[in-house]
């Protein structure tokens, strides 16, 4: 059957930046069907010519030298058509659909504002656009709370199914953060290992080092919770500690990531501030550069509030209160203009209270699994081993074994979104978040919202190139623990 796609907000910021590059990376990689042809609709008036000659130029600009050439270029345009029109207007929609309702499936990718889903949604089934061979695409951020998000959802369901209905989590599409699944359940060592009984606690870290941007305007409305933990780190989370699938289908695999969620143990109004750091970075040095102050950022393009609340960053400890995990605490972090740009899951193993090796030596140190998402992805296993030599007893080191399993060049020909789409065009739902996924992931953080209005609790600063606030450490300390220091050698 063939699928078309169109973009509403074609000529838009998302759609250039992201979108064309990823759909180009499909046809380069010759997995896109080869009579999907791809629609990008927009209110301006502008010829097919001048259309191409953006996004040619954007091409230009964020496709490595070596994968863009004239002839790729041509391949790629030849599916590409601008079309005109107003997807909110009926009269508009109307006369411009036969130039993109010509496939026996239609793609539509909301590259728009959540604030007008619902009409958009409305106009396509006016125009008779919303059948069953229709699916949506829609973009995070879908709303602001679980009220918000319900609402947004309501207006997708009205006209589309559940089944029809893609929520994209970009990071989903992460080839490291789908490596998870392979991890988990194609490596039978692991599985009698991951519960409680042998897990000492976990710790999700993305790590920032850039500022706001041009965002300032939509981040501080946002924040880094509702940006990064509602959806990304609890979505690592989910893949981190789910129960096995039945199979490898949509269906399984996100049924399994909501009974995570829906185990999360609430954080209560009165505990919120020994569960959870939230900071705001204040200027200082980001790789010998100097880098302003959160409210001090300056850009034409918005108006900063000297005043701003808006976290930055925050840390939290969360707990899964189900037969596997019970008692493991599991540390969330996120943070802007921090001191290294990583994403990463460790996983420290308990100690046994018996010590068989010489205590005049070195005592041996707890295994731990780290998981690099990025940069440099890669598994990392802290084992222990004999020191070589003569030496009396048996001296213990730490060492490391080591996989790198990136592919630089096949992740040149990909991205996450390019992951997304391909799955999109087939139809599979399995990357990609469910309704009462996200539901249960607001219904949590509108939780610790909740604590941090009813306690007032005040943002810790920190320096920007710092490894965030002090209190974050505390948050660990108080049980015992530290955060993994990303330098190894540094790494108890």
């Amino acid at each position: 059957m063939k699928t078309d796609l169109l973009i509403v907000g074609g000529d838009g910021d998302l759609a250039l930046r992201k979108l064309y590059p990823s759909l180009y990376f499909l046809v380069l990689n010759n997995v896109m069907p080869a009579d999907t042809q791809i629609f990008g609709m927009a209110r301006t008036e502008q010829s097919q010519e001048e259309f191409l000659a953006k996004v040619k130029q954007w091409m230009q600009d964020n496709v490595p030298d070596e994968l863009f050439s004239e002839e790729k270029w041509s391949n790629f345009s030849s599916k590409l058509t601008f079309v005109q029109g107003d997807a909110t207007n009926q009269a508009s929609l109307n006369e411009a659909k036969n130039t993109f309702a010509t496939g026996d499936q239609l793609v539509v990718y909301l590259a728009i504002p959540p604030r007008i889903f619902g009409t958009v949604c409305q106009t396509l089934d006016d125009c008779g656009l919303a059948g069953k061979n229709t699916r949506i695409v829609v973009e995070k951020p879908l709303g602001e709370s679980r009220e918000t998000f319900v609402e947004i959802n309501k207006e997708l369901t009205t006209t589309f199914d559940e089944s029809q209905i893609f929520r994209i989590d970009h990071y989903l599409g992460k080839e490291t953060v789908q490596n998870l699944i392979a991890l988990r359940f194609a490596n039978d060592i692991l599985e009698p290992l991951w519960n409680s009984n042998h897990i000492d606690h976990i710790e999700i870290t993305v790590a920032e080092t850039v500022g706001v941007g041009n965002r300032w305007d939509f981040y501080n409305d946002t924040g880094a919770t509702r940006d990064m933990v509602q959806n990304h780190l609890l979505q690592v989370l989910c893949l981190t500690c789910m129960e096995p699938p039945a199979v490898l289908d949509a269906e399984s695999v996100r049924l399994e990531k909501l009974k995570v969620l829906n185990c999360l143990r609430m954080i209560e109004e009165d505990e919120v501030m020994d569960y959870t750091v939230r900071g705001q970075y204040q200027e200082g040095s980001v790789g010998g550069k100097k880098v302003p102050g959160y409210t001090n950022e300056d850009s034409d393009k918005y108006e900063v509030d000297a005043s701003s609340k808006t976290e930055t960053y925050v840390a939290i400890k969360a707990e899964i209160d189900n037969l596997r995990w019970s008692g493991v605490p599991i540390y969330l972090r996120t943070g802007k203009r921090l001191s290294n740009r990583y994403s990463e899951i460790v996983v420290k193993f308990k100690q046994k209270r018996h010590k068989v090796f010489d205590q005049n030596h070195i005592e041996h140190k707890a295994n731990r699994l780290v998981i690099r998402l990025q940069p440099d992805a890669g598994i990392r296993l802290r084992i222990n081993n004999k020191v070589a030599g003569l030496d009396a007893g048996m001296p213990i080191e730490s060492g490391c074994l080591d996989m790198f399993f990136s592919d630089e060049e096949a992740l040149k020909k990909a991205d996450a979104y390019a992951r997304l789409l391909f799955d999109v065009l087939r139809n599979n739902q399995t990357l990609f978040v469910s309704a009462a996924e996200a539901e249960a992931a607001w219904k949590w953080i509108d939780q610790i919202f909740a604590g941090w209005k009813a306690n007032d609790w005040p943002l810790s600063h920190y320096p920007a190139g710092s490894a965030g606030p002090k209190e974050a450490d505390e948050l660990l300390s108080k049980d015992g623990f530290h955060w993994h220091n990303i330098d190894p050698s540094q790494d108890d």
